[in-house]
């Protein structure tokens, strides 16, 4: 059972260790990405040993944050590291065998954090990982660089959706307005996380227009994607983080979903333009995530069937 923490106790756990190897969660965005860089650096700064690992690897499209300077791809054994997850709230966006592991830190935003591990760091009313590690190098004294802004901005600006998101606060804003003050290009970074798509991308986009459903009276939009679909053209569920943009931005809808295959599992994406909370309809397939976006997994490979049950509680929700 984790034992939480505050920030104090976070800022010494980082000052006083060292070997550090950070977790990030499967699927990866630019928080989990970059939050993970930017302690890196930070730690390295300290003269500490640190790096950290992704078992998917770093999807192509987040190239401009250099993640292959800090990323390492194999780990081996982790005896003798201090193991520590960043943005990870389940140990099911890990996959095995780093489900098993506990982490002796957990740094996380989540409202619901069921992972393993020792120390838990939890700010659930940040809209991103990116905002708490901000506050903890601040607190450590570590000066703010531009190698160290890139990463935070691109954090924050991903999970607040460019600062979109109603969970986006005036501090969030403040943090963001300081590391522009770095001189970094921030509209570069803001461009390549929301508006730049491959060809790859764009097919995969024309796709969930096609399979695009409305219910309950256009309150409650639904893509479902097959693997047989995704492979048709040359795509996998990687290349799907655009499907939750079509369904949340259609005039009306009040949820939203992504139903697509991954492995053995079928990933459910949640999306909420009102005042649905779809981190506690997560919950019910053993997922989590924030009030207005989550995710869940469920061990079926037929996605007609997560469908069906999708539907049934969003009618419950909407009706």
């Amino acid at each position: 059972m984790s034992n939480k923490i505050d920030k104090q106790e976070a800022v010494a756990f980082l000052t006083e260790r060292d070997n550090f190897l950070i977790f990030t969660h499967n699927s990866a965005d630019a928080d989990t990405v970059g939050s993970a860089i930017a302690l890196v650096i930070a730690l390295r700064s300290l003269g500490k040993t640190a790096a950290a690992f992704n078992r998917e690897g770093v999807p192509a499209r987040l190239a401009f944050l250099h993640a292959e300077q800090y990323f390492v791809s194999d780990i081996g054994d982790t005896a003798g590291y201090t193991l520590v997850s960043v943005d990870v709230a389940s140990p099911k966006v890990l996959s095995l065998p780093e489900a098993d592991y506990t982490f002796a830190l957990s740094i996380d935003h989540h409202k619901v954090n069921t992972v393993s591990c020792e120390r838990l760091y939890v700010r659930d009313d940040y809209i991103a990982a990116g905002e708490i590690i901000f506050e903890l190098l601040g607190d450590m004294g570590i000066p703010l660089t531009q190698a160290l802004a890139l990463p935070l901005y691109a954090a924050i600006c991903s999970d607040s959706g460019g600062f979109r998101y109603q969970a986006t606060r005036p501090q969030t804003m403040r943090a963001a307005a300081t590391l522009m003050e770095t001189g970094i290009d921030h509209a570069r970074i803001c461009r390549l996380l929301f508006e730049s798509k491959s060809p790859l991308e764009i097919a995969v986009e024309r796709l969930g227009y096609q399979k695009l459903e409305l219910y309950f009276d256009g309150k409650f939009a639904l893509i479902a994607v097959t693997a047989e679909e995704l492979r048709s053209i040359g795509a996998s569920e990687s290349d799907t983080e655009g499907l939750n943009q079509i369904t949340r931005q259609i005039a009306g809808v009040q949820l939203s979903a992504v139903i697509k295959p991954k492995g053995e599992v079928i990933k459910g994406s949640l999306r909420s333009n009102e005042d649905i909370d779809v981190a506690a309809l997560a919950q019910i397939w053993g997922g989590g995530g924030h009030y207005h976006a989550a995710g869940f997994s469920v061990a079926d490979s037929d996605v007609d069937a997560v469908k069906s049950m999708l539907l049934r509680e969003a009618e419950r929700v909407l009706l």
